[in-house]
């Protein structure tokens, strides 16, 4: 079973993963909250990914609630930010008013295509900035490297995405229309 496929009928995702959880994924969940802490991230928002990265299926925020044991908002507002940066994804059956969430198969992808995204825009940024000051102004230089490393960056995470492409090519997946792989939303819709 994969993280994307729903639980068994005769089983509820939380009592699944519930009992999945050994003191050692705990620690692992905690820890990855205490990581993403260090980068100014909310610990929730690192403790949701770290659970969602073990789970065989996909979670409601409920669930999620439950299991880690904090307050619906901040399990909303933590994974708008980690669905935004695409760590994780919203998944949804037709008909069905749950959302679930998941730890997408393609995470790795998507926040190198963000992090390309992040350095265009920036670049953007930066040559308006550029173009708005006189010609003499001795800030220029400031906005001249940064168009030069935004170019380096940018060029860097091609070149990530590229290789990693080629070594996965293979287990890549395909997926509707609405971003939900196919099994995902088949698996949720039997459930219901």
């Amino acid at each position: 079973m994969k993280n994307t496929d729903p639980p068994p009928r005769e089983h509820k995702a939380e009592t699944a993963i519930t009992a999945k959880l050994t003191p050692e994924l705990r620690k692992f969940i905690e820890n990855v909250g205490m990581y993403f802490e260090t980068f100014g991230i909310p610990r929730i928002g690192g403790r949701i990914l770290g659970l969602l990265m073990i789970a065989h299926e996909p979670l409601s925020a409920e669930h999620i609630q439950s299991i880690l044991k904090v307050s619906r908002g901040s399990i909303s507002t933590n994974m708008r930010m980690l669905v935004g940066s695409g760590l994780a994804e919203k998944v949804s059956p037709l008909g069905n008013r749950t959302s679930f969430f998941i730890y997408p198969e393609s995470a790795l992808e998507r926040r190198t295509e963000i992090g390309i995204q992040s350095g265009v825009d920036f670049k953007k940024l930066s040559e308006q900035g550029l173009a708005a000051l006189p010609p003499d102004d001795i800030a220029r230089r400031r906005f001249e490297e940064t168009l030069e490393w935004s170019d380096v960056l940018i060029e860097g995470f091609q070149k990530v995405l590229v290789e990693w492409n080629g070594r996965h090519r293979s287990q890549q997946k395909s997926a509707t229309l609405t971003g939900v792989p196919q099994r995902v939303a088949n698996n949720l819709q039997q459930k219901n």
